[in-house]
């Protein structure tokens, strides 16, 4: 008796390393499997973060409202959302809101899309009248005082809301001129993002007093649909670029010389935005980050808080929560397949304890 129990304790000795091994070598295995996953993920993320934002300015009761009615359907075609950067006071009179006072025709079709997630409400001005000429340009801002770029704003955003229920989050300064005043307004009046030309600030993308900016990328009108690709294709290719990539066009781009719609230049844009969709690439969102799509009917995410991101001047920004589905998408099937291997190596090592102590249980006692 005292033999067999000095027999399996030498065999329990013998035994015992080879378990101890095996479980570290699956636990060594199971952290590398953690770690590859991580960085799968992480390169998902980085895979996706792309977004293509289209920007369409001078929508107005004013504006060529087929050529506006137009394009939009080309977005909603596509399930491409837009920023429709809306001018609230574009006449000299009456002084009331005339959003509400002067084309109820145009009144009406926008208020039928105000509840439509793929199109934007964004405040591009107020009047956007030339009276603040920059040494860039034209302005409606430019230079003017503090309190009058407030008033003007603030004006421009209630008069919105009032319209169509929607208290924009975005400025779009007439022309792409404005100077620091016209941001801290912005800022101060709830405005959330920002967007305009490089010279204004000398930032492709970032921060400045608490509010987002953004830059325009390309313009489509006069540009033909290879001249976009190429600029699009540097842009992808660009490890140092930006994360969002920002088109701009006006209503008046798809008139054509007759006064009629220019079929040809919606074509383009439908064109354009099918090459998108081809390089797999790209996700399309707004100014705020409320509504991203891949094009195609698929919905990638949506956000009610709007985009929020976190990049320094002219840097690559890494940080969108409308890019988080990326980094989301890429950690999901990480962490699936992580599971996945790991319940069949716990199920193996259980396997393999089994067959040994059952060995070890069955073996004839001397």
């Amino acid at each position: 008796m005292l033999q067999d129990k000095s027999n399996e304790i030498r065999r329990n000795a013998r035994v015992r390393p080879k378990i101890a091994l095996v479980c570290s070598l699956i636990l060594m295995l199971l952290f590398s499997m953690l770690f590859v996953c991580v960085g799968s993920g992480a390169t998902g993320y980085a895979q996706t973060n792309k977004y293509v934002i289209f920007r369409d300015d001078d929508v107005a009761p004013n504006a060529d409202f087929a050529e506006l009615q137009a394009v939009n359907q080309v977005h909603i075609d596509k399930n491409v959302p837009v920023t429709l950067g809306i001018i609230p006071h574009p006449y000299p009179t009456p002084s009331g809101n005339q959003l509400l006072e002067v084309n109820h025709q145009f009144l009406d079709y926008m208020r039928s899309i105000d509840s439509n997630h793929l199109f934007q409400f964004a405040q591009h001005g107020n009047t956007h009248q030339n009276v603040a000429p920059s040494p860039q340009g034209p302005s409606e801002f430019y230079g003017r005082p503090y309190a009058a770029q407030y008033d003007a704003i603030k004006q421009g955003r209630n008069d919105i809301t009032q319209a169509f229920g929607v208290t924009p989050t975005s400025f779009l300064p007439p022309f792409d001129k404005s100077d620091n005043n016209t941001l801290k307004a912005a800022k101060a009046l709830g405005f959330t993002e920002y967007c305009t030309a490089f010279a204004d600030f000398n930032i492709n993308q970032g921060y400045r007093d608490g509010i987002k900016i953004d830059t325009i990328s390309i313009e489509l009108g006069n540009n033909s649909l290879q001249s976009m690709e190429n600029a699009t294709e540097q842009w992808l290719n660009n490890d140092r670029s930006t994360d969002t990539f920002i088109v701009l066009y006006h209503p008046a781009d798809f008139r054509g010389p007759d006064g009629a719609v220019n079929t040809a230049e919606v074509k383009l844009l439908g064109d354009y935005i099918d090459y998108l969709q081809g390089t797999g690439r790209v996700q399309f969102t707004t100014l705020d980050g409320s509504w991203t799509t891949t094009g195609n009917g698929a919905v990638a995410s949506s956000s009610s808080q709007g985009a929020t991101t976190v990049g320094a001047t002219d840097a690559p920004n890494v940080g969108a929560n409308s890019g988080d589905i990326g980094g989301l998408n890429g950690g999901l099937v990480g962490s699936a397949v992580f599971v996945v291997l790991a319940a069949i190596l716990v199920f193996s090592l259980a396997s393999i304890l089994t067959i040994r102590l059952g060995k070890n249980k069955n073996r004839p006692k001397r």
